[in-house]
């Protein structure tokens, strides 16, 4: 079987299709054209929209070489939108501690200018394989952190009123 994955059939054909199509524009801007009054009709005939025409002809123009009148890459420039690698480890650390991608976005937003959102800290997690939680993480989740003996303390909220937490504080002149 014939490997056409270096055939380059389409790109002569495009090739073939602007160099006929680029004499006949300009003779149609020219006003020099037998089968043409506008640009639109011409737009119209060789099925094309206009800006898709300009942007290949002014592309063209600009360096004169044939390259440009291919298309181009399409897509993002992957390594340009990677993370930087400081941020990339204190998500790995946070997530390590036990907290998931809505609690380590809002620590990184109190410490950074710039913060990833939500969905870009849980593409690092699963870069990482960190994405599901292991039961070190929920350990380390639970575990209450205390300096000093005594330092936390338990208090029974039940006698008391709710709306003493929902009224503003009053404010003190």
């Amino acid at each position: 079987m014939r490997d056409n994955s270096y055939d380059r059939t389409i790109e002569r054909n495009y090739l073939q299709k602007w160099r006929f199509l680029i004499p006949e524009y300009e003779a149609v801007k020219a006003g020099r054209s037998p089968l043409f009054k506008r640009v639109g009709d011409f737009y119209r005939h060789h099925g094309t929209c206009s800006q898709t025409f300009r942007k290949y002809y002014n592309r063209y123009l600009q360096s004169g070489e044939e390259v440009d009148l291919l298309p181009r890459r399409r897509g993002p420039k992957w390594r340009e939108r990677r993370e930087p690698e400081g941020i990339e480890a204190e998500i790995v650390a946070h997530r390590k501690r036990g907290m998931n991608r809505y609690e380590i976005h809002a620590v990184l937003r109190e410490r950074r200018d710039t913060v990833p959102s939500p969905i870009t800290i849980y593409r690092v997690l699963r870069r990482y394989q960190l994405n599901r939680r292991t039961p070190a993480m929920r350990e380390e989740k639970r575990r209450i952190i205390k300096d000093k003996l005594g330092e936390l303390g338990h208090v029974d909220l039940h006698q008391l009123p709710r709306d003493m937490f929902l009224a503003p504080p009053p404010v003190t002149a």
